[in-house]
């Protein structure tokens, strides 16, 4: 019988959400708290159900487009002088998913000032210049907190920070919200505490609606792109990934749910390198001992993202265990062939051979013989699964050849649509 996948919306936009601050210390909470401010002062301003819903999934993620944790540090900790790059880029990355494109208007904007909009002939009683003016607001008070300091000893200089912005940059009707919801110590207490996540989850201001398939895939193809739009090298690695290991599943046999879950761990395997800074991730010479270091972490927080989403458990084993080794050398888990199923070891195999065939900046593309001398290598070695390699050299024309297709398909949408990115 053919089961179909199905995820759950909230978990996943929550995981995401949390795991985009984790990089550095400076940004810990970010997207959470403001996600948090903007919800109240959605609720302060009466809006309804769908409105305060479409406003917290741009705050949960209104960062998504700052792809580096450099971008990300250099967003929050100055005044950024062209913030409407980011911004721009993470309102592309909404539209691509059905379930985020209504949202899309409100991270576009979250930096456009109230003076911005009525030159442009636009009025705060449209919704999304009121929702991006809440956000303004929400993510310029959450930047302003001094994370050394309790944060009553803050709350006068904030509330005159924002003031600071009246007129100029944020409307009054937004400020006089912010002047009522900020009146409590249990607004800042709130702010601040350190399960915030768990009390906005409860909060059901995100629908609990179980996606399908192709609603799942949509949007893990977002967070996908979120990972490998980085750079022009890693651009299409993922999108290579996934189709090389569902050309793997098909010859061994796995249909329904199975082939489904295979193809997104292969989407979503390098999600962890939202940790990694650029520096270390696009250096086109060898890295050194601690750089490596750095980098190993990513399976572990490709782990930790998805295995909080119900409907992602296998997915995450199979998209963690990508770097595991059959004799135990891998990374990060130290696992061995008898604790790895076989999705795991057909995304590592599908891992390394879409690696050698891609180029890098410090290689040209490996050919298939190239390709194939590595994985029979590692094989022998006692690596990879030989029944997993030989799957692959018996077809690979054909898979490849798919995988190779997509990832052109994936390089000129990242081309037409993120160029400015590099």
């Amino acid at each position: 019988m053919w089961r179909n996948l199905t995820v759950n919306l909230a978990d996943l936009l929550f995981s995401v959400s949390e795991a985009m601050d984790l990089s550095d210390s400076s940004l810990v909470h970010h997207q959470i708290r403001t996600a948090f401010v903007t919800s109240e002062l959605a609720r302060a301003a009466r809006l309804d159900y769908d409105h305060i819903e479409r406003l917290f999934i741009a705050a949960l993620l209104h960062d998504i487009g700052a792809l580096s944790p450099e971008e990300k540090i250099g967003a929050h900790l100055y005044e950024d002088l062209r913030p409407e790059s980011h911004c721009l880029r993470g309102g592309k990355l909404f539209r691509e998913a059905f379930w985020l494109e209504p949202s899309a208007q409100i991270v576009d904007w979250h930096h456009t000032t109230i003076k911005t909009h009525l030159n442009a002939g636009r009025s705060i009683d449209q919704f999304d210049v009121l929702g991006s003016q809440i956000l303004y607001l929400a993510d310029h008070l959450e930047r302003a907190i001094q994370r050394d300091t309790f944060i009553l000893h803050q709350t006068d200089k904030l509330r005159a920070r924002i003031h600071g912005l009246l007129g100029e940059a944020i409307h009054a009707d937004v400020v006089d919200l912010f002047d009522k919801i900020a009146i409590p110590d249990h607004f800042w207490l709130t702010l601040v505490s350190k399960d915030l996540a768990r009390q906005l989850y409860e909060r059901n201001l995100l629908r609990s609606i179980d996606l399908d398939y192709q609603a799942a895939r949509s949007i893990a193809s977002v967070f996908k792109d979120m990972t490998d739009f980085r750079s022009r090298f890693t651009a299409t690695h993922s999108t290579g990934v996934a189709n090389c290991a569902r050309g793997i599943a098909e010859v061994l046999a796995f249909a329904g749910k199975d082939l489904q879950q295979i193809e997104l761990a292969g989407f979503l395997h390098d999600i962890g390198k939202l940790v990694v800074p650029n520096a270390i991730l696009c250096k086109p010479t060898r890295l050194t001992v601690e750089e490596y270091a750095v980098i190993r972490q990513h399976p572990y927080y490709t782990h930790r993202i998805l295995s909080r989403v119900r409907g992602f458990e296998q997915i995450a084993e199979w998209a963690s265990y990508h770097h595991e080794r059959l004799d135990g050398s891998g990374y990060c888990e130290r696992l061995g062939r008898a604790e790895l199923d076989v999705g795991a070891k057909v995304i590592a195999v599908a891992d390394v051979a879409i690696a050698i065939a891609e180029r890098r900046p410090y290689r040209t593309p490996g050919d298939k013989a190239t390709v194939l001398k590595e994985l029979f290598g590692m094989s022998k070695k006692g690596m990879l699964e030989p029944q997993i390699v030989e799957a692959l050299a018996d077809n690979f024309e054909k898979i490849m050849t798919c995988a190779k297709y997509a990832q052109e398909a994936d390089e000129a949408r990242y081309v037409e649509r993120y160029a400015m990115i590099e």
